[in-house]
């Protein structure tokens, strides 16, 4: 058990040494040693863990990208994606933020691709697959955009705030700014 719970905080201090630096410098710019000094950790430590700084990003983005999946197969995705997402401000904040991961941007927008293109053929059965494609598209961007202005902005608004906003523009589109 002691083990267990050293090796989660051993963990979870490479990843906020990892976040810390990447408020900085885009993720190409860090090393290894530059994560083991401020996690005060040996290079032996880090490598039992981890192949490299890139391996160490993906290994935290799995673990996210996983629970995105879940959250997107619920019918009340927005609320519970929006929670996701405050209850890992860190994470969100570097991957979504100036040094951020475009390819984590792109992974993410494609993560709801299939669960909804099923809804909408059932929803809206005489519109053909490149008109629904297209449609994910501009929503998918939509969400990002929001989420990525919230992260930005420092959350500045509530997490039900943001969720009102995104599903009111996503169902009404900017008729939805009539309400406000």
């Amino acid at each position: 058990m002691a083990k267990d719970r050293r090796t989660q905080y051993t963990k979870s201090v490479i990843r906020q040494a990892l976040f810390d630096l990447m408020q900085d410098k885009p993720i190409n710019k860090i090393t290894v040693t530059d994560i083991c000094k401020l996690a005060d950790i040996n290079r032996s430590t880090f490598y039992s863990y981890y192949e490299d700084v890139y391996s160490l990003l993906s290994s935290i983005q799995t673990e996210l990208f996983e629970n995105v999946v879940v959250t997107l197969s619920k019918e009340d995705w927005y609320s519970d994606l929006l929670r996701l997402v405050d209850e890992n401000k860190d994470l969100c904040q570097v991957l979504i933020g100036p040094h951020g991961d475009s390819s984590f941007i792109r992974q993410l927008i494609y993560l709801g691709y299939e669960s909804s293109m099923q809804m909408w053929k059932k929803m809206y059965p005489n519109a053909s697959v490149d008109i629904l494609d297209y449609a994910y598209a501009y929503m998918s961007s939509g969400v990002i955009g929001v989420l990525e202005n919230w992260v930005c902005s420092g959350y500045k608004l509530s997490t039900e705030e943001v969720g009102r906003i995104l599903w009111g523009i996503s169902m009404q589109g900017l008729q939805y700014l009539k309400t406000v």
